[in-house]
């Protein structure tokens, strides 16, 4: 079996020899074969190449042979609507350029496109009257060509502008094709520019990557004619004079300039939204930046300067309508305080407001007014982000800023402050002073509240990272310090008014009878009427003081005026002589102005008003217990020529011989 075994893979290696002789023979045969057919196939082409070349010059010359026929040059063949050409009567015979099928419209206009070349390449003279024929017959099929493109674009035919557009691609109006293409897309459309473009792009990419062999080319090409054409003139439409804004001129603006402006910034906006959708779409990514900067270029390089104009004349504008509202003649900024109560005595006079020094509680400072400049500015401030270039927008919002503070501080608030302290008296006071002046205290601190909100929410991320940005905290920090500085000299004023009122209904509606009656007319101790009028003037000021302030300014004005008042109601106590009667109603009326300043919640002036409470009762205890008194917890750190000067006013500091408690 082995044996066996052996010779058959010894009889299958020898058949496998031979056939692997036999391939190899075949294989040479298959090389030789090919080798010859390659030879044969070159022969050919060597044989071919020149027939059909010559096929082709004498179709071309047979061609040609039609165009030097002498004619009128100024008259054609005629094309009809299925292409083919209809032969002048007013010449020789044309050769038919066009035909009815792709295929021969493909090669007629090969054939015109060919001829038009060789014609170029011709001397003048006697082939000049063929160049023209050939030149205007060139053309002819050229718009022909065009025609039937738009008309395949009408229709829909995607494959039929496909073969044209192919065939077009050879002449020189392949971008008169490309122009009607686009023309034809953006036929009947853009009522809402805004609005239709994007689709109107992606409807025009779907057949642009369908028809043309460079789809990004021409749809690049699209999207400038949609920018140059009918979105800039949408958008002139709406910045020119005669649209819905104008831009405002030297002479001033009016509603037509704050129009002017939302437009701008309206439509520049809108303008930069669509080229972000755009950018999707297959183009030159830096050409939409570029369209949009050549449309608006005009206007942004007025903007600044026109920006500032018209901010200066829309808040001149603001303040003049608030005094307007208010009857009132706003006077210039230089004039003296002098000048000023002249002015307010003249103004407040005629309009019935009363004089400087009462003009019934008008502090000409409004929050809407400060609300109307602050909007005003922010807008302003959004549209200098968007419209100014990179590197001016820091100095063109900080121009911007300083136009506020001038208008709101320097014009708006310093004027309501020159009022409110011109309205406070001063010297002799004998008529209650209003208390205006705190609410322009109130009204100012709001509106420093509401500029430093605008400056660290709005400006400061603006100019951070410029020169600018230390500039204008420094000069923030210097113009709160001004203002606050004139309100702090306005309060001292105020107070001291206060005081001196407070001293004049001492003087006028105190008696002496009411600190030492007669034995006939004595009575029930009560408040005298110099403190009542007193309670209800000073319960007035705590009111308003209240209302108007709050935090460290209220408790810094409370303790001024509560030191003052001690000192002039301690003075006025001074002056009177006291019998036990007077000294139960000096008590009562100490009493009461406690009353008053114990709800101003300050440790100091309550201590001062409850040592005057006690300095009074030695005025009712009886001699045997003035010790006693003087030496107690509220009197006995007091200097003894105090205790001393309120016994002496004792009505018995004589007769129950009480000065000896004090040598």
């Amino acid at each position: 079996e082995e044996q066996h075994h052996w010779r058959n893979v010894a009889r299958l290696l020898d058949a496998n020899i031979a056939a692997f002789a036999q391939f190899q023979q075949l294989d040479g045969q298959m090389n030789r074969v090919a080798a010859r057919v390659v030879h044969l196939g070159d022969q050919l082409e060597a044989v071919n190449t020149p027939r059909a070349r010559a096929a082709e010059a004498h179709t071309l010359m047979m061609h040609f042979a039609h165009y030097l026929t002498p004619g009128d040059e100024g008259t054609g063949a005629k094309i009809t609507n299925s292409g083919a050409e209809e032969p002048d009567p007013g010449r020789g015979a044309e050769s038919p350029v066009l035909g009815d099928t792709p295929q021969q419209i493909a090669e007629s206009a090969d054939v015109i496109q060919k001829l038009y070349l060789i014609s170029q390449e011709l001397p003048a003279g006697k082939f000049e009257g063929a160049k023209a024929r050939i030149s205007a017959q060139h053309d002819r099929v050229e718009r022909e060509l065009i025609v039937q493109f738009v008309s395949a674009q009408r229709c829909g035919e995607g494959a039929r502008m496909k073969h044209l557009a192919g065939v077009l691609a050879n002449f020189r109006g392949y971008n008169q094709c490309v122009d009607a293409f686009i023309e034809e897309m953006q036929h009947g459309i853009m009522r809402d520019v805004f609005g239709e473009i994007v689709p109107l792009c992606k409807r025009a990419q779907d057949v642009i990557q369908e028809v043309f062999t460079a789809p990004d080319q021409v749809m690049t090409k699209f999207v400038i004619n949609i920018y140059q054409g009918q979105l800039k003139e949408h958008i002139q439409s709406r910045l020119s004079p005669g649209g819905l804004g104008a831009p405002p001129g030297p002479g001033g603006v009016g509603g037509s300039g704050e129009a002017y402006f939302n437009n701008l910034y309206d439509l520049y906006t809108k303008t930069m939204h669509l080229s972000q959708q755009l950018a999707t779409f297959s183009m030159d990514q830096t050409l939409l930046p570029q369209l949009t900067k050549t449309i608006f270029q005009p206007h942004l390089q007025v903007y600044s300067s026109s920006e500032i104009r018209f901010l200066k004349e829309r808040f001149s504008t603001i303040l003049q309508r608030f005094y307007q509202s208010k009857g009132h003649k706003k006077t210039q900024q230089s004039t003296g305080m002098k000048e000023i109560r002249l002015h307010l005595q003249d103004v407040l006079g005629a309009t019935g407001l009363g004089s400087v020094e009462g003009y019934d509680g008008e502090s000409f400072l409004a929050e809407e007014v400060a609300l109307s400049l602050l909007h005003e500015t922010k807008t302003a401030l959004a549209r200098c982000t968007l419209l100014s270039s990179s590197n001016a927008v820091a100095t063109n919002a900080v121009q911007i800023y300083n136009l506020l503070t001038n208008a709101l501080i320097n014009e708006y608030v310093d004027y309501a402050m020159d009022l409110g302290v011109a309205g406070i008296p001063s010297g002799e006071v004998k008529s209650p002073p209003h208390l205006t002046f705190l609410t322009v205290v109130q009204q100012a601190s709001s509106v420093l509240h509401l500029l430093h909100k605008l400056l660290h929410d709005t400006l400061l991320p603006l100019v951070i990272a410029s020169p600018e940005h230390s500039g204008v905290l420094q000069r923030k920090r210097e113009l709160v310090q001004r203002v606050q500085q004139r309100l702090s000299a306005g309060l001292e004023r105020l107070v001291a008014a206060v005081c001196l009122y407070t001293r004049h209904l001492l003087h006028t509606h105190q008696r002496r009878t009411d600190y030492k009656p007669d034995q006939d007319n004595m009575t029930i101790a009560g408040m005298s009427p110099a403190c009542q009028a007193v309670v209800r003037w000073l319960g007035t000021v705590t009111q308003q003081m209240d209302g108007c302030l709050d935090g460290h300014n209220l408790d810094t004005v409370r303790l001024e005026l509560g030191t003052r008042l001690h000192r002039i109601i301690l003075e006025h106590l001074l002056k009177y002589e006291y019998n036990t009667t007077g000294a139960m109603c000096v008590i009562c009326d100490v009493n009461e102005y406690r009353k008053i300043v114990s709800g101003w919640r300050l440790p100091l002036i309550s201590s001062l008003f409850d040592t005057m409470h006690t300095l009074c009762k030695l005025l009712q205890v009886s001699p045997q217990n003035l010790q006693i008194v003087c030496s107690g917890d509220q009197l006995a750190g007091l200097d003894r020529t105090v205790l001393a000067s309120f016994i002496q006013l004792r009505a018995d500091f004589k007769t129950a011989k009480l000065g000896a408690h004090f040598k």
